[in-house]
């Protein structure tokens, strides 16, 4: 089974529920929204009820993106998601000395995902 075809299944259970079908075409301005309040919290403490809500909402809103089969803006998102994490580990090397290593995890792994979302973009668009 093709991406695309899970893709088009989880916009077709979208479809179905009354909410999901109201917050469909709003996924990238959530999914947007919520990676940034999430850097903003690396610098900023913003409480831990905030990150909760921000980290659910970018993958709420990355559920969504990806059920309208965008995956150039998921690659975006996933991509900021890892530059995140990387911030993280470079400051946690950098002042404490040691090395987060479920950052690191968390790098390669949205890194990873993000890179295979903008080469499915650029394979759709030819």
């Amino acid at each position: 089974m093709k991406f695309e075809q899970v893709c088009q299944s989880l916009n077709a259970y979208f479809g179905q529920h009354p909410l999901f079908k109201v917050l469909l075409p709003l996924g990238t301005p959530i999914m947007l929204v919520c990676v940034i309040l999430q850097e903003v919290g690396r610098f900023i403490s913003l409480g831990s009820a905030m990150s909760t809500i921000t980290l659910f909402g970018f993958f709420l809103g990355l559920l969504l993106v990806l059920a309208l089969c965008n995956f150039k803006m998921a690659a975006i998102g996933m991509g900021v998601y890892a530059l995140g994490y990387l911030y993280a580990v470079l400051r946690s090397l950098i002042k404490y000395q040691s090395i987060s290593y479920s950052g690191i995890l968390y790098v390669l792994l949205f890194g990873f995902l993000a890179y295979e979302a903008y080469r499915k973009s650029l394979l759709i668009n030819k």
